[in-house]
């Protein structure tokens, strides 16, 4: 069985036992229009509904019942499964690796690179996952040992109880652009003048960029033409290309047409997070891990020079780490 599908079960045991939508979302570290969208294309692919909505939440149809029974026999076996690999891997941890996870891009094989000098050659791996929660459960699991997460202010990932998370950088996000594009000459960009675009957008369901990036264009007064939502870095770099626009994490890379430039006001933001658990095995890269990751973000000033002029201007120094257990 696919990672995939035991996450489907996984969605579907957390809806039935939280009775609502909006619980099992705080329970699974999503927002609840992600989970209705998986909910609803779950629903799709299984050919009819799991959950009847009522006043008060959901309950589970006769189809969702059915499944609902398979679901938790399976899970309680992989449970179990998980925790048996889980034991003889933490009784043979001595040869010291370090096993990082993150988001696709650049800064996570950074960061393992920079963690392992910083902890004399120690041995690191890394684990590559676009969605938030899973990395989380990652961490709790003691399947990675740190991760990062890319977060939007407002709509944080939640933490459970033992896991420390940290934030290391508060940094702006960007928009790109075609370099052919009307607005290309601008040093900033308003963002009400992008109002008829057509937008690129990673899917609600694998994130909350779209939900945080909807939510400023409402209070700059128009609703956005989000004409493309995914999330391969390549493809929407083609649609840029073509005349499409999207936001730009702080280290996107400018070049190959595609310009990089600043909103006026920063009405975006993205919080790169640290995550580890408070019973980390790995001696000393606790302490290491928050100034690993911020060397691996002080390799990539070359992205774009407005990243270059943010460190300068502000960076670390302009961001007060804070931490919760």
């Amino acid at each position: 069985m696919s990672e995939l599908e035991l996450r489907h079960l996984r969605v579907i045991r957390a809806v039935a036992d939280a009775g609502s939508l909006s619980k099992a979302a705080i329970q699974l570290g999503v927002s609840q229009p992600a989970l209705t969208a998986q909910l609803q294309r779950l629903e799709r692919r299984i050919g009819g509904l799991l959950f009847s909505r009522t006043g008060t939440g959901v309950v589970p149809t006769d189809l969702g019942t059915y499944v609902l029974a398979g679901a938790r026999e399976l899970l309680a076996e992989v449970d179990e499964l998980m925790a048996g690999i889980r034991s003889r891997t933490q009784a043979g941890r001595e040869t010291g690796q370090v096993r990082v996870g993150g988001p696709p891009g650049p800064t996570i094989p950074l960061f393992a690179d920079a963690l392992a000098e910083r902890l004399g050659g120690a041995e690191t791996s890394i684990d590559i996952d676009m969605h938030p929660a899973e990395l989380v459960r990652k961490v709790l699991d003691r399947k990675v040992d740190f991760a990062v997460l890319e977060e939007n202010p407002g709509f944080r990932t939640p933490i459970p109880s033992g896991l420390i998370s940290r934030v290391i950088l508060r940094a702006p996000l960007f928009v790109a652009l075609s370099e052919e594009h009307r607005l290309a000459g601008r040093g900033e960009i308003d963002l009400a003048e992008l109002a008829g675009e057509s937008w690129v957008m990673p899917p609600v369901a694998e994130g909350t960029e779209q939900l945080a990036f909807t939510r400023v264009c409402a209070a700059a007064g128009f609703s956005p033409v989000i004409k493309h939502q995914l999330s391969d870095s390549t493809t929407t770099r083609v649609l840029v290309q073509s005349g499409s626009v999207t936001l730009a994490k702080p280290v996107a890379r400018e070049g190959n047409g595609v310009v990089i430039r600043g909103l006026v006001g920063t009405p975006l933001r993205q919080e790169v997070v640290l995550v580890w658990h408070e019973e980390n095995a790995a001696a000393g890269a606790a302490e290491q891990a928050p100034a690993a990751l911020l060397d691996s973000y002080a390799h990539l000033l070359d992205t774009n020079p407005l990243f270059a002029a943010w460190w300068a201007e502000s960076g670390p120094a302009g961001n007060r780490n804070t931490s919760t257990g």
